[in-house]
């Protein structure tokens, strides 16, 4: 049997999930660390500042730069689901059920209360993406033979898209439609499909550590379970937020 070269579907998903675990442990348990060294929410740093403090910044940046991986494998990881989805529809109302399950967990987490509507977590982006796709598909469709009206039509969708993820206010809100809008419409460009991550460049200049991952990617989906993600996601919100309640004292 010929062996498959390169990185497998699930094997990029779990370097994206290693990565959203850095970003998160320095989101949430470093600056619960911080926190006595913060006033009215903001951190403090002077001359005069504990070498502690210091160290925890520098680890809180490190993480900051390791996390920046996730979200770019996420984007693209869901354009490729997309395209090899027997059951879109279905596969956008799954990512919407597990939005919905894992937001009281990402509040805990990250506001320390179950429920905070300033910022809803990365599913509600990722569903609104996938539904997005779901249009655009159906407009390559329709439009298959008129270049120029399928391009509008295409255009405006993403447009609307991006505004759906404006209004429910998750992470990186639209411009995780135009990555993943970007990484499919570029799914025949090869090497090229990696500029699906410029979006995200207004992010974070780090998410371009994604793209030698990405260039290895084998286009096969490899072994593993569709519902690990799904699960770990709410899961490891509820484990940092109790971590992050201890270290503050909360428990």
């Amino acid at each position: 049997m010929k062996k498959t070269v390169g990185l497998s579907g699930f094997a990029l998903k779990r370097i994206a999930v290693a990565s959203m675990i850095v970003d998160h442990v320095g989101s949430i348990v470093l600056r619960a660390m911080m926190a006595p060294y913060m006033t009215g929410g903001t951190l403090t740093v002077n001359g005069d500042s504990p070498a502690l403090l210091w160290h925890l910044m520098k680890a809180r940046e490190v993480c900051e730069v390791l996390g920046s991986i996730a979200f770019p494998l996420f984007c693209f990881l869901m354009a490729e689901g997309f395209l090899h989805s027997r059951d879109r529809m279905g596969y956008g109302l799954r990512m919407g059920v597990f939005a919905l399950l894992s937001e009281v967990p990402f509040d805990l987490a990250h506001y320390g209360r179950p429920l905070d509507l300033r910022l809803q977590n990365v599913m509600f982006t990722l569903t609104v993406s996938i539904f997005t796709l779901l249009l655009i598909a159906k407009a390559e469709d329709r439009w298959a033979e008129q270049r120029a009206a399928r391009g509008g039509a295409v255009a405006l969708l993403t447009l609307a898209g991006a505004g759906a993820a404006y209004l429910f206010r998750g992470e990186y809100v639209f411009l995780g439609v135009f990555a993943v809008v970007l990484f499919y419409l570029l799914r025949d460009k090869g090497r090229l499909r990696a500029l699906g991550l410029v979006p995200l460049l207004v992010a974070s200049p780090w998410v371009l550590l994604a793209v030698p991952l990405m260039l290895l990617y084998s286009g096969e989906r490899g072994k593993g379970s569709k519902w690990f993600f799904y699960c770990f996601y709410p899961l490891h919100f509820l484990a940092l937020a109790a971590v992050a309640a201890a270290i503050l004292g909360k428990i």
